[in-house]
């Protein structure tokens, strides 16, 4: 028997392959695949109801895939707007991300019924574009009204400062119109 590293243990074990059948790597198999189906689980709300937000840089957020033992996009983002949890479920609706989870499960002979719930099917793919279309459509929507609402603020503020001023130029400026006359008959009368 050879040396046989261990992913999910994080460790190289000399006993070969028969160590995936041992309590200690199924008691930590259970842990990572219970941490990973309450990310999946949030992502695959999502599906039918995608939250569409304003950039922010928690949006650049990563997620470690074990399956794929690789690190993926949580969120897609376009530098103004994130689809959210939208890079998870696009990577998980991958034909690799499919083949390298059922590579997963045989490796670690992880419980079989569970394989399905890491694994967007196209059906949901297809169901969760056109979700996202229609968010987005209503997230610039409200983005259009904001904008509106912020525009009619700024024109009432300048209409405001414009009546101050033209009734602080009728109040004021008569008197002073007085006195500069009247300096420069002064003036002109020395």
């Amino acid at each position: 028997m050879g040396a046989f590293y261990c992913s999910v243990c994080r460790k190289t074990d000399f006993s070969g392959k028969g160590h995936i059948y041992g309590k200690s790597h199924q008691s930590k198999l259970k842990v990572i695949l219970v941490k990973f189906t309450e990310k999946v689980k949030e992502a695959r709300r999502t599906i039918k109801n995608p939250q569409v937000e304003k950039y922010s840089p928690h949006h650049e957020e990563k997620f470690w895939c074990y399956c794929c033992a690789l690190e993926v996009q949580k969120h897609v983002t376009d530098s103004n707007i994130s689809v959210l949890y939208g890079g998870l479920l696009e990577h998980m609706s991958t034909p690799e991300h499919r083949k390298n989870t059922h590579k997963f499960w045989w490796d670690n002979k992880a419980e079989p019924k569970l394989r399905d719930k890491f694994i967007i099917t196209e059906e949901e793919t297809e169901r969760f574009k056109s979700e996202v279309s229609k968010a987005l459509e209503q997230f610039e929507e409200k983005e259009d009204v904001l904008i509106k609402q912020q525009a009619a603020v700024i024109r009432s503020q300048e209409q405001h400062r414009l009546e101050v001023l033209q009734s602080l130029s009728e109040v004021c400026f008569p008197g002073m119109l007085q006195a500069i006359l009247f300096y420069f008959f002064c003036i002109s009368d020395e």
